[in-house]
């Protein structure tokens, strides 16, 4: 696959084990450079795609509104020509952490993991290495999602359009919606962590105080106990020579 806007690839394990129906999942998420707004398209024309055409084929410089349109658009085409869809990379941004790129792969892309034999003569061979493909990526500078990459041959055979299986969006959440639920999350998740360390900041000076208020007590206590060990010494002291005048006495008389 060439490389498309300036963005830097993962390669793909062949070997990994994937059910079939994993089309709402990604298997990659990468963050890169976001050079979105610097993407070149090849030298086609970037103005005025009509990309609500039913029948139209996907080609470099395509535009959509939404990362969800680009999908929806994929689907549809795939459906029509025989093959299912989905999310094999979604790339954020490294210097704001927001989504700019998605691949939509055939849904028989990659290979399955090796098994043992029983178990891979079972298993139903949906992963053939397939290379079809359709990469999007955000132009921040028009603030559209942009083809820039489109692979149409597939190394397996098509399946009749109307034995295509149907991709249920029930109860799912679109890309932008995912996108911010994960971003309110992250959000959530660090006010969380940000409480934590100032309640056990709170926490360290609390017991810093107590233990100098305990090393004041202990201080107290042993400047008292040596208080009272000089009375007893000299209350001692006392009844030492109390004891040896009067045995003097006794002896003069």
């Amino acid at each position: 696959m060439a490389n498309t806007s300036g963005l830097e690839f993962e390669s793909m394990d062949s070997d990994r084990d994937v059910d079939d129906g994993s089309s709402n999942e990604f298997d990659t998420v990468e963050e890169c450079d976001d050079t979105s707004g610097n993407e070149k398209t090849a030298g086609l024309p970037t103005e005025g795609l009509a990309v609500t055409v039913i029948h139209s084929e996907p080609y470099v410089g395509m535009e959509f509104k939404s990362a969800d349109d680009a999908r929806e658009y994929y689907d549809a085409y795939g459906r029509r020509n025989g093959f299912t869809i989905r999310v094999n990379r979604k790339r954020r941004s490294r210097v704001d952490r927001e989504v700019i790129g998605f691949d939509y792969v055939c849904s028989k892309e990659g290979f399955r993991r090796k098994r043992q034999r029983v178990e891979k003569a079972r298993a139903k061979q949906t992963r053939v290495g397939c290379k079809a493909i359709l990469v999007i990526a955000y132009r921040r500078d028009m603030e559209k999602w942009v083809v820039t990459n489109f692979l149409r041959e597939h190394n397996h055979e098509l399946m009749v359009p109307s034995e295509v299986p149907v991709r249920s969006d029930k109860g799912q959440l679109n890309e932008d919606e995912k996108d911010r639920r994960i971003r309110e999350l992250t959000t959530k998740l660090y006010n969380e962590r940000q409480r934590f360390q100032r309640q056990c900041a709170a926490y360290e000076e609390r017991c810093a105080a107590y233990k100098i208020q305990i090393s004041k007590i202990l201080k107290d206590i042993e400047v008292h106990n040596d208080h009272l060990t000089t009375k007893v010494d000299n209350v001692v002291q006392s009844i030492k020579e109390l004891e040896e005048e009067d045995s003097q006495r006794r002896k003069d008389t």
